[in-house]
């Protein structure tokens, strides 16, 4: 069985980004930083099953795929508040932060998360894991699951698509979870080998390396807000089902 952390946060109440519409233009506003919540272990049988869980997720709602050491439910709270129940004896109550978390001795999910350049044109869901799977063939004939980020397809409620196809997200089960980080760094060599790594400038000027997902979301404690986007009124979100794909 597949383990992942499911997510339910309090404050703040959505923690997915939201798009609204202010006179003709599109603002978006960052999703919120979670500071109390809940978490609770499951376990998934296979990837249609992981589909279906992150097809349900509300906009208050995230995963996490490492767990909570030693607890399979807990009260999530800020590092300060957990500092002060740890010293008062008070179990059940953790901080989301990589001492309160740890990967899977086991089945988990390796998230690749992929997002454009600013202003660059998207890959499509095809061309995506045709990349990826020229990449690391060992991908081929893998249950996956492909959907497209809370950024894509932000639509009118006439229907026009004002952001298109954006982010997009390929899940894949791996048989031990504590390899995932290795699986990162494994996989950035190989986009740089094959002439996909390249360096981004920082507004600061610090030059940035970067291949085609990202590598800093594999710390066992980070969020994936895998729900949909809130949109405000004259908008909605079609960006239709998560897909398994093979």
């Amino acid at each position: 069985m597949i383990k992942v952390t499911q997510v339910t946060a309090r404050v703040p109440r959505v923690l997915s980004k939201r798009y609204e519409l202010q006179n003709g233009e599109l603002n978006i506003k960052p999703g919120g930083h979670m500071t109390e919540g809940f978490c609770n272990v499951i376990e998934i049988a296979d990837m249609h099953q992981f589909a279906e869980l992150i097809a349900g997720l509300r906009s208050n709602e995230a995963l996490i795929y490492g767990v909570p050491k030693g607890l399979d439910t807990a009260r999530i709270v800020t590092k300060e508040e957990f500092e002060l129940a740890k010293e008062n004896g008070k179990p059940g109550i953790i901080a989301r932060t990589n001492d309160c978390f740890e990967w899977p001795d086991g089945p988990g999910i390796f998230m690749i998360d992929y997002d454009p350049d600013d202003g660059g044109t998207a890959l499509s869901k095809n061309e995506l894991l045709e990349l990826f799977e020229k990449i690391c063939p060992e991908l081929n004939g893998v249950p996956k699951v492909w959907w497209a980020s809370s950024s894509s397809h932000i639509c009118t409620e006439g229907g026009a698509d004002l952001t298109g196809l954006r982010g997009q997200r390929i899940y894949v089960p791996v048989s031990d979870a504590r390899k995932i980080p290795e699986l990162s760094k494994a996989f950035e060599a190989r986009f740089w080998a094959a002439g996909h790594g390249y360096i981004r400038i920082s507004k600061s000027g610090t030059c940035l390396k970067r291949t085609p997902m990202d590598h800093a979301v594999y710390q066992p404690n980070r969020l994936d807000i895998a729900a949909g986007a809130s949109t405000g009124e004259g908008l909605k979100q079609m960006r239709g089902a998560p897909e398994v794909v093979v």
